[in-house]
């Protein structure tokens, strides 16, 4: 009996020797290199209160910055385990991950019904899940993601200048939008080009979310009507045409933060103008004027 007490004593006064240790950690970067370090800027920086080893989080935890929230199991500095990420907006992600991606994780929307799932790292989509019958009956309430994406762009230099506006419906993962396109150039010889066309959008946006809500877009344009106009400076004879075809691609990153997303890219347009007619003689001009640019847009898109 009196061994066992000298043990139990021993085991209590030495227990602290083996306990985790907790406290505070920021994760920021210094000269180049990311890492955990004792200060640091709550608004600017994820911030770390939980259990610490070897100067990481690692055991239990919670992770949070402005716009987040993780609560959970965490090893070597980052979320591994059984936890819960939660968004300022309401959503949130529940179950096991796996070096900070989501393993087995269900995913809730603000008002707490299944908007997607990860199996074994995988996201599925709901359509074909086979859930538990109390999950199937939140799911079949679900409406689908809707949303708008306005995209401005322009571009510039001596001669010419070109910009364009764009609007976009988004349903799920596919967008529908118009693109109106403007150039204008001005040739070594006075000359005036002044061209304008509109085109029909579809694009489909990748999902790359996680500690921050990513997101890729591709899309494609097709241009269905248009005009142009060469105005010649010698003679003051104007040629219009309304005979325009030609396309657009276009990729864009987006970040979300709650319903909104900021979003950035490049637009390549290839525009064909033919068949120009005087508007003094009609007589027809005899050659075609195409257009061929990229240049940078930039927007917001607003989900309901």
């Amino acid at each position: 009996m009196k061994h066992l007490l000298v043990i139990i004593c021993v085991l209590i006064l030495a227990s602290p020797l083996f306990a985790e240790e907790t406290g505070v950690l920021y994760l920021k970067k210094v000269n180049g290199k990311l890492g955990w370090f004792e200060s640091g800027d709550d608004k600017k920086h994820w911030k770390y209160v939980g259990e610490i080893k070897k100067g990481e989080p690692h055991g239990t935890g919670v992770l949070s910055r402005t716009f987040a929230k993780y609560s959970g199991e965490v090893r070597n500095g980052m979320m591994h385990g059984q936890g819960t990420f939660e968004f300022k907006n309401g959503r949130k992600r529940v179950g096991e991950f796996r070096k900070a991606k989501p393993w087995n994780v269900i995913g809730y929307d603000k008002n707490g019904l299944i908007e997607d799932e990860w199996v074994q790292g995988t996201k599925l989509k709901l359509k074909g899940i086979e859930l538990p019958i109390e999950e199937k009956e939140q799911t079949e309430n679900i409406s689908y993601k809707i949303g708008v994406r306005v995209l401005l762009g322009s571009t510039s230099d001596e001669s010419s200048s070109t910009s364009n506006t764009s609007l976009s419906l988004i349903w799920e993962n596919y967008a529908l939008g118009i693109n109106q396109m403007l150039f204008k150039r001005t040739s070594s010889k006075n000359n005036v080009y002044e061209m304008n066309n509109s085109s029909l959008d579809l694009s489909y946006t990748l999902g790359l979310s996680y500690i921050i809500d990513w997101s890729a877009t591709a899309g494609l344009g097709y241009v269905y009507e248009g005009k142009g106009a060469i105005t010649s400076s010698s003679t003051a004879i104007q040629y219009e045409t309304e005979s325009v075809s030609g396309y657009g691609l276009f990729g864009l990153l987006g970040i979300e933060w709650e319903d909104l997303e900021g979003l950035i890219g490049l637009r390549y347009y290839s525009v064909d103008y033919t068949d120009f007619i005087s508007t003094n003689t009609s007589e027809q001009l005899g050659i075609s004027y195409p257009i061929s640019t990229a240049e940078l847009i930039f927007g917001l898109g607003y989900k309901f």
